[in-house]
């Protein structure tokens, strides 16, 4: 499994990465939170290990940040030098999932990855994936493909083609857009939905060629619809 490492200190780096490989699994490291949000937005990845001082964005922000974009398909485990009650309750109320404390060693860090993917197995099971079509959803993993080509979508820009797969054959409300992918209503003005419905329309190819038609409904919503192919 494709695992992120946010981590800047080179020795410990190391260690991961080395007890991720032993472990079999691929690790992708990143030396500071902005490049590690920017990679998390069009990459998926099964767990994120993270360094809890890190240079630039703070952890902290980082793991709201995840929280607030990814919701909690993401399993994290946070790693840090310090292992007080209150730092790690603090880390936990900010969205980690699970806390390593000081210091790191190869046996029990494998030994908790594993035990952190298996708790998260059961959700990922659950989600099963979505296919209608030419389309296929691997929900666990957030990947589109189309005629088996892999996708690259955006979180939001993924929930919100799963939300009109879901829904193909029935006209979406624009509130129930906002609500199920944004979570609050935008102004009236906003362009948000509109903008993220065009760029979904031309990275997914929404086309009669595909079996599919995607329709504006002035003021109300849109709707996903299968067409019979000749």
């Amino acid at each position: 499994m494709r695992v992120a490492v946010l981590e800047d200190n080179p020795a410990r780096a190391i260690l991961l990465e080395q007890t991720l490989r032993l472990s079999g699994h691929e690790a992708v490291r990143f030396r500071e939170g902005g490049a590690l949000m920017q990679a998390l937005r069009n990459e998926p990845y099964a767990l994120l290990l993270m360094a809890w001082e890190v240079p630039g964005i703070p952890a902290r922000d980082v793991l709201l940040w995840i929280r607030r974009t990814l919701g909690d398909a993401l399993p994290v485990m946070l790693l840090s030098q310090h292992n007080d009650d209150d730092h790690v309750a603090r880390c936990f109320a900010h969205g980690a999932d699970a806390f390593l404390p000081p210091p790191v060693r190869h046996a029990e860090l494998a030994a908790r990855v594993d035990a952190l993917l298996r708790r998260m197995a059961p959700v990922a099971q659950a989600c099963g994936d979505l296919e209608l079509g030419a389309y296929r959803f691997v929900l666990a993993e957030r990947r589109a493909f189309v005629n088996g080509r892999l996708v690259k979508l955006a979180p939001k820009e993924y929930a919100l083609a799963v939300l009109l797969f879901r829904h193909a054959g029935q006209l979406l409300l624009r509130q129930t857009i906002e609500e199920s992918v944004w979570h609050r209503s935008m102004p009236s003005a906003s362009r948000t939905v509109d903008s993220h419905l065009s760029r979904v329309r031309t990275k997914l190819a929404l086309e009669p060629r595909n079996g599919v038609r995607l329709s504006a409904v002035y003021a109300t919503g849109c709707r996903l619809d299968l067409i019979e192919q000749p």
